[in-house]
């Protein structure tokens, strides 16, 4: 047995943390929302909703795998269809396990043996990116409409954060260039690195394309967060976009717990809270967003773990 180093030790106790802060966070969460009654929220719920949601997560990692397959070709053509699935469902194992969804990076790494390890780090933060272009947009409109923001401000606001938003995800080599050029020394750093070397692949035609499935992929979520909470009670699409994308925004912002287990239903209690809809409900539909879109696929990720090489 090989001997503890002070790294295996310092991430083991940072898992520890952020595993107890997790279970913190939800115990905090029960103080305040009746366990009782969300237990008996799911014993009347509706089945024909849950199917709904449930469904939907054939059409979530399937936009997913799209996305991915779509970025992994762009440096590999050849790549196999086998490899970019277990990269995928790998990484979301990991990325379960760690703050933010991190071992993302590491879980889609490993599972590539056709590309260098750096090109799918690169790839995997140009996927993060453009998606927090997404959610920061969502996010604020869901904010503006959530605390009523009077003209003009809110709608300046929107404007501005879709503007930051939208030349991030289309212009963001020549953003962190500019950056870069005012001090190169961040040109070193290996997540910038991989980053430049991976944006460079990319064309008009390949960002219209990924920003299109990343916002398939931000409406099926929506959908099904919908479908979760009309599972419980009549929440109106209105609603439910307001109290998802503000919950889903803070959420990203907050990558502090285990699979943003605790951080996700809190931010839901609150913000749907604010469109009258019961905390019982939103919670119960956050538990079940996490169940099927992370859990889930993150268990089946577990058939994908990379074989040890033999020393």
């Amino acid at each position: 047995m090989e001997p503890t180093t002070p790294t295996s030790r310092r991430r083991f106790i940072a898992l520890a943390v952020r595993s107890v802060l997790a279970a913190g966070l939800l115990v905090v969460l029960f103080q305040f929302v009746d366990l009782k009654a969300v237990l008996s929220a799911f014993t009347r719920a509706d089945v024909t909703f849950l199917l709904g949601g449930a469904i939907l997560v054939v059409a979530n990692l399937g936009l997913q795998l799209a996305k991915w397959r779509y970025f992994v070709r762009l440096v590999n053509p050849d790549n196999s269809n086998v490899e970019i699935t277990a990269s995928l469902l790998f990484g979301i194992t990991l990325g379960t396990i760690t703050p933010g969804q991190l071992g993302e990076f590491g879980g889609r790494a490993l599972r590539h043996q056709s590309l260098p390890a750096g090109s799918v780090v690169g790839l995997t933060l140009v996927d993060k990116i453009q998606m927090m272009c997404i959610l920061g947009i969502g996010g604020t409109i869901g904010l503006v409409e959530l605390y009523d923001l009077v003209m003009p401000f809110g709608p300046l606001l929107i404007t501005v954060v879709s503007a930051c938003g939208l030349l991030i995800f289309f212009r963001s080599h020549v953003l962190i260039g500019t950056v870069v050029h005012i001090r190169p020394a961040l040109a070193e750093r290996y997540l910038l690195k991989e980053f430049f070397a991976s944006i460079t692949v990319f064309k008009r035609k390949d960002l219209t394309i990924a920003f299109l499935l990343s916002i398939s992929f931000y409406l099926v979520l929506f959908a099904q967060m919908f479908f979760f909470l009309n599972a419980f009670e009549p929440v109106s699409p209105y609603e439910a976009f307001v109290g998802f994308s503000a919950m889903m925004f803070l959420k990203s912002l907050l990558p502090i717990s285990l699979g943003d287990l605790g951080i996700r239903e809190v931010t839901s209690a609150y913000f749907f809270s604010l469109c009258g809809v019961a905390e019982a409900t939103s919670v119960s539909a956050a538990l079940l967003l996490f169940a099927v879109n992370v859990l889930l696929p993150s268990v089946v990720g577990l058939l994908f773990i990379p074989k040890l090489q033999q020393q």
